[in-house]
């Protein structure tokens, strides 16, 4: 399971809005049935950044959904943030570069397939 999440903010509170973004991946990086998680700034829009991370199950994730971590960075981010979009998704529906790949060799010779018929 990954949660995701884009929040972007004024640039007034950037800073209190990414310090409260790396404490929300410090304390999540403790909980039980966490993989991995972390947190970027976009480089193209100021203080925007995008935060992630990846669960064992779905109970794991649930459980840190409702947990005081969670709350509070949703807090801090609707109080510091412009804009807030949170995600969900199913880690088994996604794919990975090898099915990319896959699939562009495919589209190429089916195009290739075309331009001989």
């Amino acid at each position: 399971m990954t949660l995701s999440a884009r929040v972007v903010a004024t640039p007034a509170s950037r800073r209190e809005l990414m310090q409260a973004l790396v404490g929300w991946a410090e304390a999540a990086r403790r909980a039980p049935g966490l993989l991995r998680a972390g947190v970027a700034e976009d480089v193209e829009v100021e203080a925007c950044f995008e935060l992630f991370a990846e669960w064992e199950n779905e109970e794991e994730l649930e459980a840190h959904l409702l947990s005081d971590t969670f709350g509070v960075l949703m807090g801090a981010a609707e109080v510091l943030g412009l804009s807030v979009r949170v995600s969900v998704a199913r880690t088994a529906d996604e794919y990975g570069l090898d099915v990319i790949k896959k699939r562009r060799e495919a589209r190429w010779a089916e195009a290739q397939r075309r331009r001989e018929a």
